[in-house]
C-alpha cells in the first residue's frame, strides 16, 4: 500500500492544523531521542532549517526521507503518517522482547546448570573411584532433561518430532548405562515396558501428523489400545493374577467414562458451553431457534449454507 502524507487527516481538520500536529510530533520524538535539530539534520543529510520547517508545520519531509526519519526517531511508518504513537504495537513489541529475554534466560540457566552438574560429577567420579563409573548415568540423565528444557527452543522445524526422537534416544541410552552399571536380567523387561510407554506419544504424533481430519477420535482409539497393551506387557514381565481380575476391569471402567465424556463433547448437539469448550464444525451446528426449513436458500435452487442457518455465528470475510 502506498501512503501519502496527509491521507490520515481527520474530518474537519485543516491542512495547516495537520502540518502543525505533524511538526509537534516530530519535535516530541526528536526530544525524546535526545537530539538537537542540527544532529537530526546531520543524520538525514539535510539542512538544519529543513528540520525547523518540519517542526513548525511549514513543510513535510520528502517521501524518500521517510525511512531515514523513522529510523532516526525510532518510530514506525504508521506512526509517522498518523503523527501519534502506536501504543498497541509498542506493547506487543515490549511483550515480544520480554518473552525473548525469558526464553534466553531459561536456556542459559539450564545450560549452565547442566555444565556445572557434568563437571562436578566428573571430578567426583574420578576422585572417588579413580575411573568413570556412575558418571555415564548422570550424563545420560542430563541429556534426557536437555531434550525437554533447551532443545524445543533451539529447533525451528518439526519441533515435536525432533524433540520426541531425541528424548527417545536419550531414554534408551539411559537404560543401557543403568544396565551396564548394575547388571542383572531386568534389561529386556525394561526395554519392553519403555517401548510400550513410548508407543503412546509416538502414536498420537503420527495420528495428528497424518490423519488430522479425525485426529481426536483416532487418538482416543490409540490411547485405549495402548493402555491394555501396556498392562499386558507389564504383566508378562511381572507375572501374577492381577491382569484379568483387577487391571482390565478397572481400566475398562475408567475408559468407558472417558469415552462417554468424549462422545458428549464431540457428537451430542448441545450448547457449546455445556460441551466444555469443544470446537464444532459449522456444518454440524444445530439449527438456530425459530429457523424453518425451506427458506430463501432452497427457493433460490441451491443448497443451504452455514450463513443461511446461523447468520450470527458465521464470520464475515474481510474485503
Amino acid at each position: 500500500m502506498v501512503y501519502r502524507v496527509g491521507q490520515f487527516k481527520s474530518k474537519g481538520v485543516s491542512s495547516v492544523d495537520e502540518k502543525k500536529s505533524f511538526g509537534e510530533y516530530i519535535r516530541k520524538k526528536r526530544q525524546e531521542a535526545g537530539m538537537t535539530q542540527r544532529e537530526l539534520a546531520q543524520r538525514l543529510y539535510v539542512a538544519e532549517s529543513t528540520v525547523s520547517k518540519w517542526e513548525r508545520g511549514l513543510s513535510y519531509p520528502d517521501v524518500s526521507l521517510i525511512p531515514d526519519v523513522c529510523r532516526a526517531l525510532s518510530i514506525s511508518e504508521h506512526e509517522f503518517f498518523t503523527a501519534c504513537d502506536d501504543d498497541k504495537a509498542h506493547l506487543q513489541e515490549k511483550q515480544a522482547k520480554l518473552w525473548r529475554g525469558l526464553t534466553k534466560g531459561w536456556q542459559w540457566f539450564f545450560g549452565v546448570s547442566y555444565l556445572i552438574a557434568i563437571l562436578v560429577c566428573f571430578i567426583c567420579d574420578i576422585a572417588i573411584f579413580k575411573r568413570l563409573d556412575w558418571f555415564w548415568i548422570v550424563l545420560a540423565s542430563l541429556m534426557l532433561a536437555f531434550c525437554f528444557t533447551n532443545l524445543p527452543m533451539l529447533v525451528r522445524q518439526e519441533r515435536l518430532a525432533v524433540c520426541l526422537g531425541a528424548a527417545t534416544g536419550c531414554l534408551l541410552l539411559l537404560l543401557l548405562t543403568c544396565w551396564l552399571y548394575t547388571g542383572g536380567p531386568w534389561m529386556l523387561g525394561g526395554l519392553g515396558i519403555t517401548a510400550a510407554c513410548l508407543a503412546l506419544p509416538w502414536g498420537i504424533w503420527a495420528v495428528w501428523r497424518f490423519h488430522r481430519r479425525h485426529a481426536a477420535v483416532w487418538s482416543m482409539v490409540w490411547f485405549t489400545l495402548w493402555l491394555f497393551v501396556l498392562l499386558t506387557v507389564i504383566w508378562l514381565f511381572a507375572g501374577g493374577g492381577w491382569l484379568t481380575g483387577l487391571a482390565f476391569p478397572i481400566s475398562g471402567t475408567c475408559l468407558a467414562l472417558l469415552w462417554l465424556y468424549f462422545a458428549v463433547g464431540r457428537w451430542l448437539p448441545v450448547n457449546g458451553w455445556i460441551k466444555g469448550g469443544h470446537i464444532r464444525r459449522p456444518d454440524r451446528l444445530s439449527p438456530a431457534p425459530g429457523h424453518r426449513p425451506g427458506g430463501s436458500a432452497e427457493r433460490r435452487g441451491r443448497q443451504p449454507q452455514a450463513r443461511d442457518l446461523f447468520p450470527m455465528e458465521t464470520a464475515v470475510s474481510p474485503r
